[in-house]
């Protein structure tokens, strides 16, 4: 796979995160560099992204 960088923006808060790029009509997954990236962790329970506490 490919590496790159990204912008993103969720639920108001961005970040520039690392991106590992793979085949065409693959599932996009949310991964941990860019959930750290912007402070937001998962609620598996109700499917949910929750802030988390931590230095910028």
């Amino acid at each position: 796979m490919d590496i790159g960088q990204i912008w993103i923006r969720i639920e108001g808060r961005e970040v520039i995160t690392q991106v590992m790029l793979n085949d065409e009509g693959t599932e996009p997954l949310l991964g941990a560099m860019a959930l750290d990236g912007i402070f937001l962790g998962v609620d598996p329970v109700n499917q949910t992204l929750l802030p988390i506490r931590g230095r910028p």
